[in-house]
């Protein structure tokens, strides 16, 4: 598996994973992410190019913002989502930012389970926050710390 920044090339195998997702984003909502200036995309693909996760973020001054993570459906829970979660946490601390916010719906147990394991704590509670269906988002935070990620895997050129 290879972690790297999120192209136009990419942009179909993320929409496939997202459609299978819970709150998914349509094909607007993923290609602006490829636009936003303070924002950093990046997907975990095999060595023929097939995406199998993505997530994406931002970063203002000090704080960045997880705003999405997902992973093909048969292939969650075998550390896709950890690696992709580590190299944004490393590639957000090199402009600055020293912590992460993330929001996710109370009810998903293993996302929850994913971000307490990354050293995430919650914060707070955002009441009926997410749609269809009504849930809580819990709003969850992390110092970042410049050591983590998987240094060099990350394919700048390949945008």
């Amino acid at each position: 598996m290879l972690v790297r920044q999120m192209n136009v090339g990419d942009v179909d195998g993320v929409a496939a994973i997202e459609a299978d997702g819970l709150s998914p984003w349509n094909r607007k909502q993923i290609v602006s992410e490829l636009k936003r200036e303070t924002g950093l995309a990046l997907v975990a693909v095999t060595s023929d190019g097939v995406v199998q996760g993505w997530c994406c973020g931002l970063v203002a001054g000090l704080d960045a913002e997880l705003l999405k993570v997902a992973v093909c459906c048969p292939l969650q829970r075998q550390g896709i989502a950890t690696t992709l979660l580590r190299e944004l946490c490393h590639l957000f601390t090199l402009p600055g930012a020293e912590q992460m916010f993330l929001e996710v719906r109370s009810r998903n147990i293993p996302a929850r389970k994913l971000y307490a394991k990354q050293g995430f704590k919650e914060t707070g509670i955002r009441r009926d926050y997410y749609k269809e269906p009504v849930d809580d988002a819990v709003i969850w935070v992390k110092k970042l710390n410049k050591e983590e990620g998987i240094k060099g895997r990350v394919d700048e050129n390949n945008t």
